[in-house]
């Protein structure tokens, strides 16, 4: 057998591993060796053979030259770190913390060919509903119309959206602040969900970038500041309330989603923290909701439509001319690269 004698990060192999949602027993059984030797391999203790690095690589799906490339840092769990304590298992947490470092580390790449927008967005350690308001400011948005393209305002005040190619059962988005060419915000947005669910989830993690790039409080508070945010960021109070006209009914609130590109869940939750409807009102308006299935999907006919991010496959687009030979500077195999690009 072989023997490698060229560098390997043992860090490299963890990250492919944990990238296809493997434990080290599972991937040890798919290339024919023990737990203990992955154990091994990642610790950098060992070093695998020629062929056992192939397959490791022919599973996890990225090139041998992959392992070879020295590991970087800069990019911190950010608010995946409280969330995962209340939603995430170990192994789903892990591929989405490495899907996005994964995409970091191309990003980080990318910007050393590259000039960034101009970062826009503040960091404030005021009350939400403050904080909102002076991020509106600062992305130059109107302080009293709905925000018509938020991942391209996000992505034009020098900030980055990825979507992943796979599903996050517990969580919509997540973020952090991350070290390219300076530290620039980034946020994570799990695949197929509801553009409005997108847009809040989207406007939730602005909030958390915003005001707690330094964790405060417990997770539900930082949880429920983040909302306040979010509602104030896309429905701004002076705003909204012109619109929220008694009486509040299904029908009324169905015609202002298209408007303000969030759910009706979402306005029914305004109106009531606005006190606009009462307790009763708001109770009743849920229980229309559910009785019509809106709880779970809301009606077809008002769908939000899903705004791409366009940011980083400019990004790529702007260096190589192909992705074979992008895809191969990366260490990772074509078919991978083309996958993650269709989201982003």
């Amino acid at each position: 057998m072989a023997i490698r004698t060229s560098v390997i990060y043992g860090e490299r192999i963890k990250q492919a591993r944990e990238l296809n949602n493997l434990t080290q027993s599972e991937l040890a059984r798919q290339v024919g060796c023990n737990q203990s030797a992955i154990a091994h391999f990642e610790n950098d203790r060992t070093l695998p053979s020629n062929e056992i690095l192939k397959a490791i690589a022919e599973v996890t799906g990225v090139l041998p030259s992959f392992f070879e490339r020295e590991p970087t840092s800069g990019f911190s769990l950010g608010s995946l770190s409280y969330r995962s304590r209340r939603s995430l298992t170990k192994k789903e947490e892990a591929k989405a913390y490495q899907y996005a470092f994964t995409m970091y580390e191309q990003a980080r790449y990318l910007s050393g060919k590259l000039s960034f927008p101009p970062l826009r967005l503040p960091r404030v350690s005021e009350k939400p509903t403050l904080s909102a308001r002076v991020t509106r400011a600062s992305l130059g948005l109107v302080p009293d119309k709905p925000i018509s393209r938020l991942v391209n305002t996000f992505e034009y005040n020098g900030g980055l959206v990825f979507v992943t190619p796979f599903a996050m059962s517990k969580i919509d988005a997540f973020s952090g602040w991350a070290t390219l060419d300076i530290d620039r915000p980034i946020i994570i947005v799990s695949y197929n969900i509801p553009g409005d669910r997108i847009r809040f989830s989207l406007a939730h993690e602005i909030g958390h970038l915003v005001m707690h790039g330094a964790p405060k409080g417990t997770m539900a508070v930082m949880e429920k500041e983040a909302n306040a945010f979010a509602a104030e960021f896309l429905m701004p109070e002076d705003a909204i309330r012109s619109d929220l006209l008694a009486p509040i009914t299904l029908t009324s609130i169905a015609q202002l989603k298209p408007k303000w590109g969030v759910s009706m869940q979402a306005l029914i939750y305004r109106a009531h923290d606005l006190k606009i409807i009462t307790d009763r009102q708001y109770r009743y308006l849920f229980e229309q909701l559910s009785a019509k299935g809106w709880r779970t999907r809301e009606p077809s006919n008002l769908d939000i439509p899903i705004e791409a991010p366009q940011a980083f496959s400019k990004m790529v687009q702007s260096v190589y001319q192909s992705v074979e030979v992008y895809a191969e500077d990366m260490g990772l195999k074509p078919s991978i690269v083309r996958d993650w690009l269709l989201y982003n």
